[in-house]
């Protein structure tokens, strides 16, 4: 006569193999500023390159903790010594210093470029983008993406006050662009000139800034800054005559972050603005006039002979020295920034290609994304990245924080950027 057997224990055999697998899979961390339940361009992105690696690699799980941007890296370092970190942070441009003082940041030059055809880093064409994660011949952080403080501009506006953006070459060209697109009815400023994010946090570059690296004048010697200067006076005051004397920009615009900026220019308040390239698509996607009038622009320069310096920022991505899970961390590390990495990060999420095998695909000839031409010619004829030796994370705050003080308390330009000086030296 059989053995009864129940049907629980055909079961068991496939119970056990899926609790083996379950089991054996690796959950990777990762801090982030993005959160891949949401539905931004980049945000979508790297939602589809998560799925796309976790189908790859099964026995891999991708955990996304997002995090505010302006406290993520900083809380990653002080982790470094408390513990507790995820396995994959990302840094900006800002932190990069700080990343290699921490020494929080593992070597992703054995972990993953070693793995690479030969040549393969040759690949990303911002050099100084790339040679920013090398501390004392170590690889410590690979570019995600660059990005830049730019001018973004309304087409539609420029369009109806005559105005060619191509022909914007000095900082008093684009003071008289913003007078001309500023628009006042009945005592109100209904739609303002320029935006420009002039709050000590969240900021971006500003034209203070940008002004002084203008004339190659070195900003910093040795991690000291270099703002107390006849250059430095000249970049302040004319930040300055934007709110008190040309009326292009609101004197709010000294408690205005970056947030604020992009949110008014997106709902019309702003003709002009400046915010990062790296929020384009969110702003073309956003824009209540549009995203086929939003433009971008080279910076302008004193005299015109060429574009300003365009910065070169963005986000990198390092590695915790101490995860105990550094094979598979590196693992979906090596995917985002990969050729198909940074197509979905370009195609899908709206930024510029890190990799030049990318530049030639039909995508960026395509007359929205004209804007992506704008940026690498910018970078191309003059670019500056903040020295990643120093600790910079205070440069624009402290800039901002001398015009308030030129502005609210009335003390002298020059003075209030030696303030600025001491403030960046205490940072260090």
């Amino acid at each position: 006569m059989p053995r009864f057997i129940p049907a629980f224990a055909w079961a068991l055999p496939t119970l056990v193999t899926l609790t083996a697998a379950a089991s054996a899979q690796t959950t990777v961390t990762m801090w982030t500023f993005l959160d891949p339940n949401k539905t931004s361009p980049r945000e979508v992105a790297l939602a589809q390159m998560i799925k796309d690696f976790e189908a790859k690699n099964p026995g891999i799980r991708i955990k996304v903790e997002p995090q505010d941007f302006a406290q993520m890296p900083s809380k990653f370092f002080l982790g470094h010594r408390t513990g507790g970190n995820p396995d994959i942070v990302w840094i900006d441009a800002k932190n990069l210093g700080g990343l290699a003082k921490s020494g929080a940041g593992a070597d992703l030059g054995g972990a993953v470029v070693s793995k690479w055809p030969a040549g393969g880093k040759d690949d990303f064409f911002v050099k100084a983008g790339w040679d920013a994660g090398v501390v004392d011949g170590k690889l410590v952080a690979l570019p995600l993406f660059h990005g830049a403080s730019v001018i973004y501009y309304r087409k539609d506006l420029f369009k109806q006050a005559g105005i060619d953006p191509a022909t914007i070459k000095t900082w008093d060209a684009l003071r008289d662009a913003a007078k001309k697109l500023t628009v006042v009815k009945d005592g109100r400023t209904e739609t303002w000139g320029l935006g420009i994010p002039l709050a000590p946090i969240k900021t971006e570059s500003t034209p203070m800034l940008i002004g002084m690296l203008d004339e190659k004048q070195p900003l910093f010697n040795a991690c000291k800054a270099n703002y107390a200067t006849d250059l430095g006076v000249k970049a302040l005051t004319y930040t300055q005559s934007l709110i008190d004397d040309a009326k292009v920009t609101p004197k709010e615009a000294l408690v205005n972050s970056v947030d604020d900026v992009t949110d008014q220019f997106v709902a019309g308040r702003y003709a002009i603005a400046i915010s990062s390239n790296l929020r384009f698509s969110v702003i073309a996607k956003n824009a209540k006039f549009g995203g086929d009038n939003v433009g971008i622009m080279a910076w302008p320069s004193w005299d015109g002979a060429k574009p300003g310096p365009m910065p070169v920022s963005g986000w990198w991505v390092a590695e915790w020295a101490k995860s105990p899970r550094q094979a598979e961390a590196a693992k979906f590390i090596d995917a985002m920034v990969s050729p198909d990495g940074v197509k979905l990060w370009a195609t899908v999420g709206g930024q510029v290609p890190s990799r030049k095998s990318l530049l030639g695909d039909a995508f960026f000839n395509q007359p929205e994304n004209a804007w992506v031409k704008t940026m690498i010619d910018a970078w191309s004829a003059s670019s500056w990245m903040e020295p990643v030796e120093c600790n910079t994370r205070t440069l624009q705050a402290g800039l901002n924080e001398a015009l308030a003080r030129v502005m609210q308390d009335k003390i002298s330009p020059k003075e209030a950027l030696a303030e600025a000086e001491k403030k960046f030296a205490e940072a260090q």
